[in-house]
């Protein structure tokens, strides 16, 4: 995971580069053989070479019609491979540079996803819970009828029903801390046919 995260610094720092020239370590392939050679990649599960092929097409043909299709590809082969951080960062990339008004919803359907999937550590990191659902809340009001809201409602119901859990946790903790007002603060219903989030046993150990 530290390697995964380390290897987006290069991307973000590449992308935000307008010069072809400040890029080195290529080898001078045709556009359409480093396509080829990115997708080769993705086959072979080797996203790592993936990542750097693709950092050298952009670098060798900054102008290449593949550019557009290798970002989903690399978007899509990292979720698939529950790498978050890197999909986002490919999916921003197209969205920024490539999509059109069409595609916006689905886009921002996507980053709603992948950023609850991110958060597989219920009980922990409120603020990305409240994110999350500020995030739900705003693509509703954006995009009422899109054919996507239905999953963004689901996802919203989860969340918000894993962040009452999460207060009431919270609650709990601060009336043994004998901290009335603050357990006060963080008390709430909790519906009675629901079920609290599932936690693996050894991720237990570390809560509260």
């Amino acid at each position: 995971m530290i390697k995964k995260t380390f290897t987006i610094i290069p991307l973000i720092l590449f992308l935000g580069c307008s010069s072809k020239n400040e890029v080195t370590h290529t080898q001078n392939l045709t556009a359409l053989n480093w396509h080829y050679k990115i997708h080769k990649d993705i086959e072979d599960s080797n996203l790592d070479q993936a990542d750097e092929d693709f950092l050298s097409l952009q670098a060798e043909h900054p102008s290449s019609i593949y550019i557009k299709t290798d970002l989903l590809s690399l978007y899509l082969a990292h979720q698939q491979n529950k790498e978050y951080d890197l999909a986002l960062f490919y999916l921003s990339e197209y969205e920024k540079r490539y999509s059109s008004a069409e595609e916006i919803p689905w886009i921002e359907y996507q980053k709603i996803k992948m950023n609850f999937l991110k958060y597989d550590t219920p009980f922990t990191n409120q603020k990305m819970l409240l994110d999350i659902i500020t995030m739900c809340d705003n693509y509703l009001k954006k995009y009422p009828n899109s054919s996507y809201a239905p999953e963004v409602s689901t996802i919203l119901a989860k969340a918000e029903l894993t962040n009452k859990y999460l207060n009431a946790k919270i609650s709990r903790l601060y009336k043994k801390l004998d901290k009335p007002k603050a357990s006060k603060f963080y008390e709430t219903k909790i519906p009675s046919n629901s079920k609290p989030p599932l936690i693996p046993w050894y991720k237990k150990l570390f809560y509260w």
